[in-house]
């Protein structure tokens, strides 16, 4: 039986979406600080948060935050943009991982055999899915092309009440990216409630604990600078602790080098449940999964070069979308009791440092267990 976790709900009503008469006859007992024959009453405005309000504003919920079950998320179908020469010829500096691990071609059609798979299994499990498509004019960056657009992710990280656009510290070829990210989420109707701006670094792939509970690292992906600029926006979303470790690298070569997104060594399957792979987990995370009663179940290294088991995608507590090549992993999650759905995810792997995870861009998630439920 799917476990409902309660939080205060209201029938949320959107003006501009749900009025239909005249404006002589709009009832003015719907404003919150009305009172016939009196001035605004400006002290019962300064009672409600944005979190009461943003919904009424925009016409939907969104935040994907914490670990209930997935509702709505957004894609970027791969086409031959992907495969330009120009990429493919510099594997390297365009950081193709698959290319270089695997000594392998890079295959347009299985890239969009895997899309088309992972999107009817997500409207399967009742996900709304949206299709985004960048305009023909929309792959130049602020040093010259984009790369990695089907990686739908990379545009935004959406939590409760609207979504922060990163900025990139790990290749000039994602900056610019803040541009089309605008655009993206204006289609989508989710309000932006920050742009990283000044020297600051974010670009999230973190991992929710709970619903209050967030982790991620310093490193290449994140600085101190963007954490002072995000503090003040994620208390307001909710989140009440985020612990931050330290990640690894890459200098010159894959085959030595490290990853820098905390969802390729963490992911949380279950409340109090996750994969990780030790050799990129940082030892504060480590210690604080382990002092909070997290069950850890360790990814075999094969299966993290091949597969990234950590970048699955989380439908619903207990319920997770995987890679079919982490044949070991899953069947540790089923032991587990967890409901794994497998997909072949090797041909969306060739764009790539990514996963499946890497690939969603999570819109918006019900209500999931706080850390307190998770300990209980």
């Amino acid at each position: 039986m799917e476990i409902q976790y309660e939080r205060k709900k209201e029938e949320v009503k959107c003006p501009r979406l749900d009025w239909k008469g005249s404006l002589e006859n709009y009832p003015l007992e719907n404003f919150p600080d009305y009172e016939p024959g009196k001035p605004p009453r400006f002290e019962r405005l300064a009672e409600i948060g944005h979190l009461d309000e943003y919904q009424r504003i925009w016409g939907k919920p969104c935040g994907e935050q914490g670990i209930g079950r997935l509702r709505e998320v957004a894609l970027v179908r791969p086409d031959e943009y992907e495969m330009d020469p120009l990429f493919l010829n510099n594997p390297e500096f365009f950081l193709m991982r698959y290319m270089m691990l695997n000594n392998a071609k890079v295959s347009l059609e299985r890239m969009q055999q895997n899309f088309d798979q992972y999107v009817d299994v997500l409207k399967q499990e009742g996900v709304k899915v949206d299709i985004v498509e960048h305009d023909k004019d929309s792959k130049m960056g602020m040093y010259g092309p984009l790369r990695k657009l089907f990686v739908a992710a990379r545009l935004g990280f959406v939590i409760n009440g609207g979504a922060i656009i990163k900025r990139w510290g790990h290749s000039s070829w994602s900056r610019g990216l803040e541009y089309y990210a605008q655009r993206f989420f204006t289609q989508l109707d989710v309000p932006i409630l920050l742009f990283v701006s000044g020297k600051g670094i974010f670009e999230d792939a973190w991992v929710w604990a709970a619903e209050n509970v967030l982790i991620g690292n310093y490193g290449i992906a994140c600085n101190e600078e963007a954490m002072g600029q995000l503090t003040p926006v994620f208390k307001a979303a909710g989140i009440e602790e985020v612990v931050m470790g330290n990640s690894t690298s890459i200098m010159d070569s894959f085959q030595s080098g490290g990853d820098f997104h905390t969802d390729v060594s963490i992911g949380v399957v279950d409340s109090g449940l996750a994969v990780v792979y030790p050799a990129q987990l940082d030892w504060k995370i480590y210690t604080w999964l382990k002092s909070h009663h997290f069950r850890l179940l360790e990814i075999p290294h094969d299966e993290q070069v091949k597969a990234i088991p950590a970048n699955g995608v989380l439908v619903k507590p207990g319920k997770v979308i995987m890679s079919s090549y982490a044949k070991k992993t899953n069947a540790m999650l089923r032991a587990e009791g967890v409901d794994v759905i497998e997909i072949d995810t090797d041909g969306l792997a060739q764009g790539g440092v990514n996963g499946i995870r890497c690939c969603t861009c999570r819109i918006y998630r019900e209500p999931g267990p706080r850390l307190e439920e998770i300990r209980r």
